[in-house]
């Protein structure tokens, strides 16, 4: 199923638009030992959005991030405000009852009130807009639920509609509309807050990335890569899987990983308001990304568990396919892939970590839809730490009791046309800026070709909990299938859990 690269339009490079067309800020590594009343450890938007309201509140507090700011899911997402996470209020009805998945909207909605008047306040420029959110379906078999979807609106008091076409180039069987959700440009909405926290007294790290987090008598230690230490009263773990687990790794057991792309595109046609995806297999998402020309539109997809081994080189060309089928296609000018982790029942973790870590909290399992949710994650975290009351601690809370759904569809399969990540069977083959598994004294190891030519060899054991990694020939990434962390071609840690680089087998 390769696609003759002499048609492909992609860029060669991997950006994200929003990192692309938005200013990253630098604040520098931590360089000495400090103290302070929280440290909040990943500088996404729950992170960001966390740190930023502790400070309000008059809190010290210290937000470290591994890498350059942004550069995890925040950086990398197709940047939807909303409350329509795909079909999920049928489920989350059948699975808690009609109270709790009211709750679930309310808390969305707030989200994006929340950044909104945020962006208001502080006059941040970041191409926030009201849109309608649309689902839809192209198989007759998905009806049905889009169907039962609008029914659980009208239980809930949801704004939304039942419709049976789109003004895009798609036919459809059926659709779901929600109103007043919003998108916006995350790089320059969390790059405006971070000003503000700045000013309220806010110490920000980036390239200071944490390694352990202990308890020493009440205080709590995050210890970073450099040997240095951030001593807290309270640590946030805003990260993708908190580096801190308790006994039996729950929230590694309780999150799957998986990565979808998307992609920039250039076109000739105005794309109309709304922000769409479907409800079928394989994934497709769409929304404006310049709303002055209305000429560039964001197309994602092809989700899938992440570390599978199938070709993400061909995934990236099969919605570049999509694209030139729906759009008159004039360039392509981004490419990227986003990393999510799915709780079994689609709600995210939020709050304190466990009950014999009372000091450390945690945000996690966002499920994909983890922007507005971050929002009100924000609040809960604070008021947790406050030891204030907010209405949706239980609902969040990771000891929740995670209930089996009364109803429960037939589960549609992804495609499985894909190609391995590498059909190449001698390393010195290898293009460069690609890499393989191969057999070296009988077992298997990885092996990566630079831009140089030069080869690496490195240990295929995950140095999260020692699943073995899969490579990616689309980002160029070794990728763990069992908990997501993601390592660059020689080993070295991109996103975790994993903490601790893949080990070199270079003699």
């Amino acid at each position: 199923m390769k696609q003759n690269e002499k048609t492909s339009i992609l860029p060669k490079e991997i950006e994200s638009y929003w990192r692309d067309t938005g200013k990253v800020p630098s604040f520098g590594e931590l360089k000495e030992n400090i103290s302070t009343d929280v440290a909040v450890v990943g500088a996404g938007i729950a992170g960001v959005m966390t740190a930023y309201q502790l400070a309000k509140e008059g809190k010290e507090v210290a937000l470290l991030e591994a890498r350059e700011l942004f550069s995890g899911t925040s950086g990398f997402t197709t940047a939807k405000l909303t409350a329509q996470h795909n079909l999920i209020y049928d489920e989350l009805i059948n699975r808690y009852g009609q109270e709790s998945a009211k709750q679930f909207y309310q808390a969305n909605m707030e989200g994006i009130a929340s950044i909104k008047e945020l962006s208001d306040q502080y006059g941040i420029d970041c191409e926030l807009e009201e849109r309608e959110a649309f689902v839809y379906t192209q198989k007759m078999q998905n009806r049905n639920k889009v169907i039962k979807e609008i029914e659980a609106y009208e239980k809930l008091g949801i704004e939304g509609e039942f419709i049976e076409d789109l003004p895009l180039n798609i036919e459809i069987e059926a659709a779901i509309m929600m109103r007043n959700q919003a998108q916006f440009h995350p790089v320059k909405f969390l790059s405006g807050l971070l000003d503000e926290f700045v000013k309220l007294g806010g110490q920000i790290y980036d390239q200071t990335r944490v390694m352990d987090i202990t308890d020493d008598g009440g205080r709590i230690q995050c210890k970073t890569e450099n040997g240095l230490k951030v001593t807290a009263s309270k640590v946030i773990q805003a990260t993708h899987l908190p580096i801190l687990e308790p006994e039996g790794n729950f929230y590694s057991q309780q999150n799957n990983p998986e990565s979808s792309y998307a992609l920039a595109v250039k076109t000739e046609d105005e794309f109309p308001d709304g922000m769409y995806i479907n409800a079928d297999l394989p994934k497709r998402t769409l929304r404006g990304l310049d709303s002055k020309t209305g000429r560039v539109v964001l197309v994602g997809g092809e989700s899938h568990s992440t570390g599978d081994g199938k070709s993400s080189a061909e995934r990236y060309h099969e919605l570049e396919n999509f694209a030139k089928e729906t759009f008159e296609v004039k360039e392509i000018i981004n490419r990227w892939s986003a990393h999510d982790y799915i709780s079994e029942d689609r709600l995210p973790f939020i709050g304190v970590l466990s009950q014999d870590q009372p000091n450390v909290l945690v945000v996690t399992g966002l499920s994909k839809w983890g922007l507005a949710i971050s929002a009100t994650g924000s609040k809960i975290l604070t008021d947790t730490i406050l030891q204030r009351e907010n209405p949706y601690q239980s609902l969040f809370s990771p000891n929740r009791n995670i209930q089996e759904s009364t109803s429960v569809e037939p589960e549609e399969k992804n495609p499985d046309q894909y190609d391995g990540a590498s059909e190449e069977n001698n390393p010195e083959n290898l293009s460069d800026n690609q890499g393989m598994i191969t057999k070296r004294d009988g077992e298997d190891v990885g092996v990566y070709k630079d831009e140089n030519g030069k080869l690496h060899y490195v240990d295929l054991t995950c140095t999260h909990l020692g699943c073995g990694v899969q490579w990616n020939d689309g980002d160029n990434t070794w990728d763990c299938p069992c908990h997501g962390s993601r390592f660059s071609g020689t080993g070295e840690v991109i996103e975790g859990p994993a903490v601790e680089s893949l080990k070199s087998l270079d003699k």
